[in-house]
This record gives structure tokens, C-alpha cells and sequence, in this order.
């Protein structure tokens, strides 16, 4: 240890000398409480964000194992030229999949009960494509969905539901919609009526997330527009990327292919604009010479207005619209992310606490050395390079316990995740509570210890260069 200490830098070697109390064999009694409390914090703060970053990753995959990447719907008018679209979308590079669906709020009814529901209609042929439903069900086959013109309907049922309707496979659930199109995708008084129809139970499905479970029914899209009556029309089409956080790149991919904007459309949108810059010219500018501030102020805003309701276009027209996962859970990750942010700030004060305790610390070492320190004054040590020794002690003692918190973090997180502790679904939206430490969370919970750490070093190491020097000298002689 001593040859090590001798190779070190100056200010390096003497905060680590600091580290033995006044029997030089030993660690000081107050290092270790130190170095155990800031332990005990960044555990504390660990394990609260593994199980939050854990519901935010749980969240993620059971609605992913259902729902797309991305979705396109058409803007106003119907979505009937869906598999021209569909087949475009499956070309671009970085899309697994695409598949069109109908998606509609509903009323299921069966001898058990009565529940409001969402009706998805799904192409049987492309769903593995988009979504992980088929390994969801029971008995992992989703053929038997598959509807023919004189068959009876099947329907396929979240778990929950289905025991909250008491029915089970081969029963019969009546679904009734409120609004109902007309063949070929029109409405009137007659289509607006509700209408009811018996469709057979076929399986079920469990995803883990509660609120698909128990609302979800899913059937063939054939069947879905036939019952619907609104001809060959779906609300979307579902896109399954190989990067899920690539979204907003694909959105630009996907407007950019559908909706191409070119040159002509540029100096189009252009002759547009001097044309209605000249016609509001005319109607709000007043003639030269008679013009006042008043009269001025209102040609401006009578030309801003003009302007706001002028048709001028600054791109393609916007025929579809794009919806991400993020988006469609908008107000679910972003009550985690909120939450993990004041839980992580809550927590990180016990780390403050701690660190804080550093200063104790290093005042009682600087009173125990104060011979020392006495002696390197004498021979022309700054107080600035006293002060680096005591940093580089305090901080040395803060990454040892910082580095000791996040080994017991991590044995917490792993106790967590081998539990299987039991949660309500009807509360959590999920069966069991998760524990995910990822290294980007590691990494922020260190950092910010560390950055806590150097803090409380800094104005240790201030407090501990304030003793007199002359106190030593006395004691020495």
C-alpha cells in the first residue's frame, strides 16, 4: 500500500492516507458509516427506479404484444383504398408488417352479464405480421376466426372478459354496435340505428395488461365489415417496426411515400401565395397618402386574418394522419415519467443525507490529523492543496459508496424480480410486480450520487482548511 500511495500524486496519496483512523491498521469507524449510508441511499433510490422503469417496460411490451408500432388512418373520407396502401407501407425498409383493422366501441351481452367493449376486426392472413395475438390465446390458433359467407361469426375474447361474462368457448355473446354504416359505406336514418348480432366464442386470449383482458374482442375483418355494414372500409392500418423507438423517423418515411410533395407542388404552392398576398394587398391597404397609424393597424390585421383563412398550402395535402404507440399511451408513460422523475428526486435527498455526512466525517478526520496538517502548512502547503486532499478523500469515499448502493440495488432488484409478487390488475393493469434496472438508469443514479458527493466534498474540504494551524504545532511541541 505504501509503494502504491508513493506513486500517486501528491494531493492522491494523502486523501487516500486519509482513509486509516489513529491505529494506521485499520479503517476509521466514521468512514465506514459514511460509506454504508450513501450505500444504503443509492439502494433505496436503485430499487425505486427499477420498479418504476419495470412498469414502464411492462406497460410497453403487453400493449405492443396487441397493438402496432404505428397506425394510418385516412383524414374525413373512408379508408377503402386500404390494401393499396398496405401494400405500399410493407415495402419501406425497417417495416416488419402492415395489416388493416377495424377498431369500434361496442356493447358484448351474454346470459352472465353485459360489458362495454372494443371490437378490432383483423386480417387474419397479416395479424402475426403486426401484433403477437395468435401466442396469446389459449390454444395458440386463431384459424378457427376465420368467418365464411353462411357461418356463424366467432369471436375471440380477452380472459377477463370472457370470466366476467361467464360464457367460455362455443357460447354465444350477442355484440351490439350504436352506429351502424350502409352497404358501401354510406349513412342515413335507417344505418344509424343500433343493431344486434349472436357471434360464437372461440378462444381467449391474456396479454397480462388489464385493460385489453378485459375489454378487447377480436374478430375475422371480413366478418367485422359485414356485421358493421359499411362495405370494404377499416379505421387503420398497423405497421410493426424492427426499431420501435425509431417512430418519428418512419412517421417522415411513411407522409414522405404516401403523400410525395414535389416540385410542382412547390411552385404551385408559391403562384398561390403572391396571389393572395396581391388580393389581400388590394382589399386591406389603404390608398397612399391618406393612410393614419389607425389605418395602418388595421390593414395589418385585416390582412393577418385574410391570410389565416386564405387557402394557401405549405406542403402535400394531408389525406392521412399517423399515430404512434407513444402517442396512442400518451397519458400513461407520461404519468410514469412523471413519476419516476419525483420519486427519483425524493429518494436522491436520502442520498443527499448521507453525503452529507461526508463533511462530519471529514471533520473529525481533519481533528484527528491535525498535526498533520499543522505540519504540511508549516512547510508551505496552500490551503488549496489541503483542500484537494480532503476532496480527493470525500470523494473517494463517496464512489465507494456509491459503487457498494448499486451492488445492493442490484440484489434487491433480483430479490424483487425471483418474488413473483401478486398484484390487483384491476389497479396495476398488470398480475405481478416488475423490477428492470437498465444501465441507463445505473448510469443516471450514479451520476447523480456522485454529483451529491462532490457537493458536500467541496464544502467539507472548505470546513476542514479552516482549523488552526497553530492548535498542531502546539500539540507536536
Amino acid at each position: 500500500m505504501a509503494g502504491l500511495l508513493k506513486s500517486l500524486p501528491f494531493s492522491w496519496a494523502l486523501g487516500l492516507s486519509l482513509f486509516s483512523g489513529r491505529h494506521r491498521s485499520r479503517v476509521s469507524a466514521a468512514t465506514l458509516v459514511s460509506i454504508l449510508g450513501i450505500g444504503v441511499g443509492v439502494a433505496t433510490l436503485t430499487a425505486v427506479l427499477a420498479v418504476t422503469g419495470g412498469f414502464e417496460a411492462a406497460f410497453r411490451d403487453k400493449i405492443l404484444g396487441v397493438y402496432p408500432h404505428i397506425v394510418v388512418l385516412a383524414r374525413g373520407e373512408p379508408f377503402t383504398e386500404y390494401p393499396e396502401v398496405t401494400q405500399t407501407l410493407s415495402l419501406l425498409p425497417g417495416v416488419v408488417g402492415t395489416n388493416p383493422s377495424t377498431y369500434d366501441e361496442m356493447m358484448a351481452s351474454a346470459d352472465g352479464g353485459t360489458a362495454g367493449v372494443i371490437v378490432k376486426g383483423v386480417d387474419l392472413d397479416g395479424v402475426d405480421r403486426v401484433s403477437s395475438l395468435r401466442s396469446l390465446t389459449r390454444g395458440n390458433d386463431l384459424s378457427s376466426l376465420r368467418w365464411r359467407e353462411g357461418e356463424p361469426m366467432g369471436v375471440l375474447l380477452g380472459c377477463a372478459l370472457m370470466d366476467r361474462l361467464k360464457a367460455a368457448p362455443g357460447d354465444r355473446v350477442s355484440l351490439t354496435t350504436p352506429i351502424r354504416g350502409l352497404e358501401g359505406g354510406g349513412s342515413g336514418p335507417f344505418g344509424m340505428a343500433p343493431v344486434q348480432q349472436a357471434f360464437v366464442v372461440r378462444d381467449c386470449f391474456e396479454s397480462g395488461f388489464w385493460e385489453y383482458d378485459s375489454r378487447l374482442v377480436v374478430l375475422d375483418l371480413s366478418a367485422a365489415q359485414k356485421f358493421l355494414g359499411r362495405g370494404p372500409v377499416v379505421r387503420w392500418i398497423e405497421m410493426r417496426l424492427t426499431d420501435m423507438l425509431a417512430t418519428d423517423d418512419m412517421r417522415r418515411e411513411v407522409l414522405s411515400t404516401l403523400q410525395p410533395f414535389t416540385l410542382f407542388d412547390v411552385v404551385r404552392n408559391i403562384a398561390n401565395l403572391r396571389r393572395d398576398l396581391a388580393h389581400v394587398a388590394d382589399l386591406a391597404l389603404p390608398a397612399p397618402g391618406t393612410e393614419t397609424v389607425v389605418d395602418l393597424f388595421r390593414a395589418v390585421h385585416e390582412g393577418h386574418q385574410a391570410l389565416e383563412y386564405s387557402d394557401i398550402a405549405a406542403g402535400p395535402a394531408q389525406r392521412y394522419r399517423l399515430i404512434d404507440w407513444k402517442e396512442m399511451n400518451r397519458n400513461l408513460f407520461g404519468a410514469l415519467r412523471t413519476q419516476k422523475v419525483v420519486l427519483a428526486l425524493f429518494f436522491l435527498i436520502i442520498v443527499l443525507v448521507a453525503a452529507f455526512n461526508i463533511v462530519g466525517t471529514q471533520l473529525i478526520v481533519a481533528r484527528e490529523r491535525v498535526k498533520e496538517v499543522s505540519t504540511l502548512v508549516a512547510l508551505g502547503a496552500s490551503r488549496r492543496q489541503l483542500a484537494r486532499v480532503f476532496v480527493v478523500h470525500g470523494f473517494t469515499l463517496g464512489f465507494l459508496g456509491v459503487a457498494v448502493g448499486l451492488g445492493l440495488g442490484w440484489l434487491v432488484v433480483r430479490g424483487i424480480a425471483s418474488l413473483d409478487f401478486a398484484l390487483d390488475p384491476k389497479v396495476y393493469l398488470i398480475s405481478e410486480l416488475p423490477a428492470t434496472l437498465s444501465w441507463a438508469d445505473a448510469l443516471m443514479i450514479g451520476g447523480l450520487s456522485l454529483g451529491v458527493v462532490l457537493v458536500s466534498c467541496l464544502l467539507s474540504s472548505w470546513r476542514a482548511t479552516r482549523l488552526n494551524p497553530v492548535d498542531g504545532l502546539r500539540k507536536i511541541s
